[in-house]
């Protein structure tokens, strides 16, 4: 058993959903110490309170937005200085806590500090995210204009960190790993176990995922569309006409997921991941402002699974095209290749490996029993067959 302290971005859920997949996926055959913030900590947290998993709070950084729910530059640029500024006595106290507990690997969801205290204590690193698409998958796909600025961003990513042994991008879309001597694996998207074993169902409502930067003019697009429209991330809004506001709940918002006839959302990779897996037609909503979540929904509408709008243009009629589209954009038997848990899971191990950390495991679990720990077996058939994914 190798001890992990995996920590997370704070920012939005899709990074806590796939912690979680994979904290899900480890936590029987490894010991889990998890580091989150914000909205991260307060998702992952009551999942795990009393379990072996402990779930650590640290400072995290955050989007700031304004009164209309868009993003603010001048408050989120003064967060992100308080943040920095206080990033060595965090990475100080993290790198004490490492040399103390002795973990024998740290995981990261593109969360700096950790990383960092790991490098400051000498202990191996992965990251495992869907930001460093930008950074390692070949985009030469993408319309121009998008492609200037996802090289603009990928160069941004590796002041986070970048002395990685090897780099995971989970993303529902793959197209390709750009050359280069870094170790790169790619996989689809994580999807939770509670989700994995469902079996999707075609109803008759919506559901709507909105964010706080989603303008009011969505709601009353959607008001008109003829449908019930079962709307997450409005929980203080009554209900009204044919809108349903629900509290944010990973139960009820699976359930809604999945007896749906389609999902309207904003552009982030984990949903769009988990409707495609579903077989999910999806009205994408880019944020404005936000580039990757453009890269998303462009690929989105190549793998023919759903198209985008623009929220502020978004208006009755589209909503109708898009209803009129259902079957045009609903997944078959493919849709199974959207999970990407197990490759997941397969590079973490083989990593554990490459890294020595294998016989350690291997004392635990008796050096003849292969079949009790079948993970090691096959990263000993990837050590001798030279394979690095």
């Amino acid at each position: 058993m190798a001890k992990i302290f995996y920590s997370v971005a704070g920012e939005g859920r899709g990074h806590a959903v796939r912690v979680r997949t994979l904290t899900e996926a480890l936590r029987h055959r490894h010991q889990i110490v998890i580091y989150a913030g914000e909205d991260a900590y307060r998702f992952l947290e009551p999942l795990y309170r009393g379990s072996e998993v402990e779930v650590r709070e640290i400072p995290s950084l955050c989007w700031e937005h304004r009164d209309n729910g868009r993003i603010s530059g001048p408050r989120t640029a003064l967060r992100s200085l308080r943040y920095l500024g206080g990033m060595p006595a965090l990475v100080r106290r993290l790198a004490k806590e490492i040399r103390e507990q002795k973990p024998d690997l740290v995981l990261t969801d593109f969360e700096p500090a950790l990383a960092r205290a790991a490098e400051r204590a000498k202990v191996p690193y992965l990251s495992l995210d869907h930001q460093h698409f930008l950074r390692e998958n070949d985009l030469s796909s993408l319309p121009w204009g998008l492609r200037t600025r996802a090289r603009a961003l990928g160069a941004g990513i590796r002041t986070f960190y970048g002395k990685q042994h090897a780099t995971i991008v989970s993303s529902f879309y793959a197209p390709g790993i750009r050359p280069s001597k870094r170790h790169v694996f790619q996989v689809r998207s994580m999807i939770r176990p509670e989700l994995a074993a469902r079996q999707p169902l075609d109803g008759y409502h919506l559901l709507a995922y909105l964010r706080r930067s989603t303008p009011d003019t969505v709601l009353e697009a959607l008001r008109h569309c003829g449908r019930e429209v079962r709307v997450y991330g409005g929980d203080d809004i009554e209900d009204s006409d044919n809108l349903r506001f629900r509290p944010i709940s990973e139960s009820g918002f699976l359930d809604d997921l999945v007896s749906s006839a389609g999902v309207v959302c904003a552009a982030g990779n984990q949903l769009l991941g988990e409707c495609l897996f579903l077989g999910k037609p999806v009205l994408a909503l880019p944020e404005a402002g936000n580039d990757e979540q453009r890269i998303n929904a462009h690929y989105l509408e190549r793998s023919g699974r759903g198209l985008q709008r623009r929220p502020a243009e978004l208006d009755a009629a589209d909503i109708a095209g898009f209803l009129a589209c259902l079957h045009r954009y609903r997944g078959g038997p493919e849709r199974l290749d959207y999970n990407g848990t197990q490759s997941a899971v397969d590079a973490v191990e083989q990593c554990l490996a490459e890294l020595g950390i294998f016989e350690r495991v291997e004392q635990t679990v008796g050096g003849g029993d292969w079949w009790k720990a079948p993970w090691r077996w096959a990263a000993n058939s990837l050590r001798g067959s030279g394979a690095t994914g």
